[in-house]
């Protein structure tokens, strides 16, 4: 299911599988009542009364978990030989007046929201330095960021009152006042609705230009004259465009309905869900889907989620996928069972939406934080070389079966070699850094960024036209061809690309050597340009 709906719409989504649920719930017990008539038929009332339990709670019925669960104890007394066709009538008749009680209750009330991580990137910047103030601006801007300056205290403060920007930027000194900028910041902290999170600039690096930043609450710090790639990075932060990519949640559920509010509750939560009714489809969802993490029911008729746990463990690629079980067995044995198959959690139902929404959410970004270490560059963050191998390989798949359209783009800093020689090392580094950046802010979600290697970079966009990939890498060329970054001496960096867009029949190998050629073109005709493949460049038939 997409991530498209805003929170009202999913609450809507949530009412309607609620009343859904109990609009079916008298056949369920029918269906139940007809296994405790059935001769043999206690297994299947256990496995319909232990399901029925873990879905009471989830959808606000606690009263239906508790007699679920005493009607699935008399049921496992039947199977081990024991009398117990009174306790079971006694518990599908409360099971009826439950179910009749909870149609009358109405709607649950909407639980509250956690916070979502708004992509802010307005700032109001501090700055007595007109041309500074301007030339901070035009560095920013190419980044996402709009940037508003103030020359004096007095209407920067208004303009915050008014417009509650995401960030501040704040020149500790302004107007001569060492204390000007701090005390500014924390007038506006001890207003009503306080004040947005702020960054100190500062010629001073001394302790005590410091700890007065400290005391007014300031979120950062950044010596003058700032180091962008330094000053984003913490922007990024403090604006939640650190993390931009929701996490990817598969859920395996036998059970539409509760499968689905599962759904529903962790998009609620700002994460993407998609539901698996079957285990035996679990499989190709993983490869198509790509999670970051499992959520799979224990009890399934067919394949239990154990024995799903155990297949998919025997793929070398999937030893490293997280899975949380849920299920109404909170016995020591069936939890040893599950640590031994490498989960990561094991969750007693029945358990609320939010609840579930958070233990997925911290489990799924530890894997990705994880994750990270193992697939991304060390230095800009962005994918290594293996793995930009290995999306190009799986993209260019799925885009000749699908057939739809894929570009990729090799990129090369002009001249990069002599800003290590001029500047060192460790300059060059930022500006690898500060290219890696502008490629993940400026392009969309869907494009994948990746370090080749050396001052060489690719981009992997999917379901674009070779013309439109051209289009947005020159505006982000013309846009850090702007940038002034800072060595030995202020100075500035240009880059050139190649694009070649996926041909029928092409594979990974013949498209890489491609957009290959074409950075070659452009880098042959004077650099700072994007090229595009050239007819008859390296082909399916080539």
């Amino acid at each position: 299911m997409a991530n498209d709906a805003g929170p009202d719409d999913l609450q809507a989504k949530i009412a309607a599988i609620r009343a859904a649920f109990l609009e079916q719930l008298p056949a369920r017990i029918a269906t139940m009542e007809a296994a405790a008539a059935a001769p043999g038929g206690a297994a299947e009332l256990v496995r319909l009364a232990h399901s029925l339990a873990g879905s009471g709670g989830t959808f606000g019925i606690d009263a239906l978990t508790d007699v679920a669960r005493a009607v699935e104890a008399a049921a496992r007394a039947r199977l081990d030989g024991q009398d117990a066709g009174p306790v079971l009538a006694e518990g599908l008749a409360r099971l009826r007046a439950v179910a009749e009680e909870a149609v009358r209750s109405g709607p649950l009330p909407p639980e509250a929201e956690g916070p979502r991580g708004d992509r802010g990137q307005r700032i109001y910047l501090l700055e007595d330095d007109a041309e500074q103030a301007g030339w901070l601006a035009s560095q920013l801007r190419p980044y996402g960021y709009e940037v508003t300056p103030y020359l004096e205290p007095a209407p920067f403060a208004a303009a915050v009152r008014e417009g509650r920007p995401d960030v501040l930027l704040v020149d500790v000194a302004c107007g001569g006042d060492l204390l000007a900028g701090p005390d500014t910041v924390s007038v506006l902290a001890s207003e009503d609705g306080g004040a947005p999170p702020a960054i100190f600039l500062s010629a001073r690096g001394d302790f005590q230009a410091r700890l007065q930043a400290v005391r007014a609450g300031g979120a950062g710090y950044v010596a003058k004259p700032p180091d962008i790639a330094q000053l984003v990075d913490q922007l990024d932060v403090l604006t939640g465009r650190a993390e931009p990519v929701p996490f990817r949640i598969l859920v395996v559920d036998d059970d539409r309905l509760l499968g689905a509010g599962y759904v529903l509750g962790l998009e609620r939560r700002g994460m993407v869900a998609r539901l698996v009714t079957d285990p035996a489809l679990a499989l190709d969802a993983i490869r198509d889907f790509n999670p970051d993490l499992v959520v799979t029911d224990v009890m399934m008729p067919g394949c239990s989620g154990f024995e799903l746990a155990a297949v998919l463990r025997q793929f070398d690629g999937l030893l490293a996928l997280p899975i949380v079980f849920l299920t109404g067995d909170a016995e020591t044995g069936a939890r040893r069972h599950a640590l031994d198959l490498g989960a990561d959690a094991y969750l007693v139902k029945p358990i609320s939406l939010a609840e579930l929404a958070d233990q997925v959410q911290a489990r799924a970004r530890r894997a990705r934080q994880l994750r990270t270490l193992m697939i991304r560059d060390s230095l800009t963050g962005v994918l290594n070389h293996a793995m930009v191998q290995e999306h190009l390989r799986t993209e260019v798949a799925r885009a000749q079966r699908d057939g739809a359209p894929l570009s990729f783009a090799m990129i090369d800093l002009d001249h990069f070699k002599s800003v290590n020689d001029t500047h060192g090392h460790a300059v060059g580094d930022r500006v690898l850094k500060s290219m890696a950046r502008m490629l993940q802010q400026q392009l969309r979600r869907t494009d994948l960024v990746g370090r080749y290697g050396g001052e060489e970079f690719a981009v992997l966009m999917l379901r674009t036209r070779a013309a439109d990939a051209k289009r947005r890498l020159d505006l982000l060329r013309e846009g850090f061809g702007e940038l002034t970054l800072i060595g030995r001496h202020p100075f500035r960096v240009t880059f050139s690309a190649g694009v070649a867009e996926l041909l029928p029949g092409e594979d990974a190998r013949r498209l890489a050597q491609a957009a290959d050629a074409a950075l070659y073109a452009a880098k042959a005709g004077g650099r700072d340009r994007i090229e595009l493949r050239a007819a008859g460049s390296p082909s399916s038939t080539g």
